[in-house]
């Protein structure tokens, strides 16, 4: 081989190389950092936190008054606007330190929506008994979500069932 061809095929490696580099560079750039996945997340999260506020309206004096099918409608709207939820925050994308922590997150809020639905039917069949065993379970689920999460600093992505109360 000729030293003008391996000189060629040198400079090729470093060309490729530095594309290589530059590639890994550019990746890095794109992630996002912690407050840019919160500054992401909080607007869906508030959209949310909104609609459940509308949702649940009356929810509250509904079940007081024995009115469960009526009340079970509720749940059933709500656990659909946080399937929703949970989708887009699953899209975005997640910085690569916290990814097992927010993964585990997004988990817990699928198990709030699997609640919600589970309260639903158990309101439809007029089990009260039931339908409050699976409010615990869902409280509990928010502290395990709360928890998960706390360094983030988030606050409508805090789960806070205050906020739905009927005032």
């Amino acid at each position: 081989m000729g030293k003008g061809k391996a000189r060629g095929r040198g400079v090729a490696l470093i060309a490729v190389g530095t594309g290589l580099l530059l590639c890994a560079q550019g990746a890095m750039a794109g992630e996002l950092t912690r407050e840019e996945y919160v500054a992401r997340a909080e607007p869906i999260c508030k959209a949310n936190t909104e609609a459940n506020r509308r949702i649940f309206k009356g929810a509250k004096d509904e079940v007081k008054e024995g009115k469960l099918k009526r009340a079970s409608t509720h749940f059933s709207r709500a656990k659909s606007a946080l399937a929703k939820t949970v989708s887009q925050l699953d899209a975005i994308p997640k910085p690569t330190a916290d990814e097992a922590k927010l993964d585990k997150w997004i988990g817990y809020l699928g198990q709030e929506r699997d609640l919600l639905g589970k309260i639903a039917k158990a309101l439809g069949r007029e089990d009260k008994a039931s339908a409050q065993q699976l409010s615990v379970r869902l409280n509990r689920n928010s502290n395990l979500a709360n928890n998960t999460v706390l360094a983030f600093g988030f606050d409508y992505c805090r789960i806070d069932p205050s906020r739905f109360s009927a005032k």
